[in-house]
Order: structure tokens, then sequence, then C-alpha cells
């Protein structure tokens, strides 16, 4: 009995740099693995397309794509835009992104915008240049702006002072100003979107009254173009997660 528990501990001994040795190359080999997506992470950017007017009647197929060093296009995503519209999240590399339609057998651009290492999720607002056929892109980055969920993002893209009321106090936003304000909502999660327009006399004059229903698990869009007869015109369309 004594000889073969001698034999055992002797065993266990030469065993146990064995057991180290294999455990560390498993630990090294985990690491490398989460390498690639740690890096995927810090490197690419997580894009979500808002269309507030498709250039087509009818759904029109996109392709979010860069181009190589030898001047392929690289695809990342595709999206079919309409009035109105937003896309789930896709993820695209650090650069100058474009926005691609086929067209036979060859690609055209309608439109591009840059992502930086610092820009991590990002909207991009697509409007239209009819005379063009291209579309504008705003790229709108939310952590920067802290809008988060149960929060507007008021956008105003006219040359005109602008007054917004979300249930709580009326806010001001100035021409090419992006603001972030709470919804303050009742108790029966309704509140009432008032939107108005500053004349020339310096007097507020209401273009857009509804009473809206809040969801706290979403954030809403709110933006404002000029409008010849109402002097603005209201685009609302809330985002659904996920967020983070």
């Amino acid at each position: 009995m004594q000889r073969n528990s001698r034999t055992h501990g002797l065993l266990s001994i030469w065993c146990l740099p064995l057991l180290l040795f294999i455990l560390a190359t498993s630990l090294s080999l985990a690491q490398e693995k989460e390498k690639p997506a740690a890096k995927q992470k810090q490197t690419g950017t997580m894009v979500r397309v808002l269309c507030v007017q498709s250039l087509t009647e009818d759904d029109q197929e996109v392709i979010l794509a860069t181009k190589t060093k030898d001047g392929k296009w690289k695809e990342h995503g595709k999206v079919k835009l309409r009035s109105p519209f937003i896309s789930q999240w896709i993820q695209i590399p650090i650069g100058k992104t474009h926005l691609l339609r086929k067209q036979g057998k060859e690609m055209v651009s309608l439109g591009s915008f840059k992502s930086g290492k610092k820009l991590h999720r990002a909207i991009l607002v697509l409007m239209p240049d009819t005379s063009k056929k291209t579309y504008r892109i705003n790229v709108i980055n939310p952590e920067e702006l802290k809008f988060q969920k149960g929060k507007a993002l008021i956008l105003n893209y006219s040359k005109i002072l602008a007054v917004v009321k979300l249930g709580g106090k009326q806010k001001v936003v100035k021409p090419g100003q992006m603001r972030v304000v709470n919804i303050a909502a009742n108790k029966d999660n309704m509140y009432r979107l008032l939107v108005s327009y500053v004349n020339k006399d310096k007097k507020a004059v209401a273009c857009y009254d509804r009473f809206v229903s809040s969801n706290p698990k979403t954030r809403k869009f709110l933006l404002l173009f000029p409008d010849i007869h109402a002097g603005l015109r209201v685009f609302s369309l809330s985002e659904f997660g996920p967020f983070e």
C-alpha cells in the first residue's frame, strides 16, 4: 500500500507541470480568439438609417459599401428605403461609406458620410435632393447628444426660430440646431406636442398641435422643415431599441 501511494504521489508531481502547460495554452488560445472581436468593436461603427423621404415612390434598395484600395466596392449591408422609414443597426468600418444603388451592372453613389474611432453608434438622417437625385446625409451621434430612452431629439432644418412643447416647458430651437429634450407625459402616458414658429413680429404662431401617446422605451425624432403655408412642417418618428 505504501508503495502504491508513493508511486501515485510521484505521478501527481510529474503531471502537475503538464497540466499547468495545458491550462496556460488554453487560456492563450481563448485570448487570441477574443482579440479580433474586441478589435472589431473598437474600429467599427453601428449605423441606423432614418429616411425622411425616398427619392422613388417604390421601395428603393440601397447598399452601404466602402471602396477598397484596388477600387472595388465592399458591401456591409442592404436597406430598402421608403417614406418614412428607420432601419435596423448595420456594422460599418471606420472611414468613408457610400450609399449605393445598382444601375445595370454599375454601382451609383447616392451620397456618402464619414465615421471615426469615437463614433460607436450613429443615426443617418437621409433627405432627398431631387435635383441631383442623391441624399443629403446628416450624421447624428446619440452618445454625444445624450439622446436616451424616453427623450426626443428636435432638429430644426428651417431658417426660422421654432418653439416646441412636449408636455413640459416650451423649448426654443434655433435654425439648424439639434436639441434633446425630456418628454413630460401625464399618468395616462399622453402629452401635448405643440410646435410653433416665431414670425416677423416675434410672436409664436402654432402650426402643429397634437395629443400623442408616450412610450418611455423609445426615442423620438422630431424634424422641422420649412413650409410655405404652415411655416413649419413637422416630421415625427419613434425609434425602438436596441440602443446600446
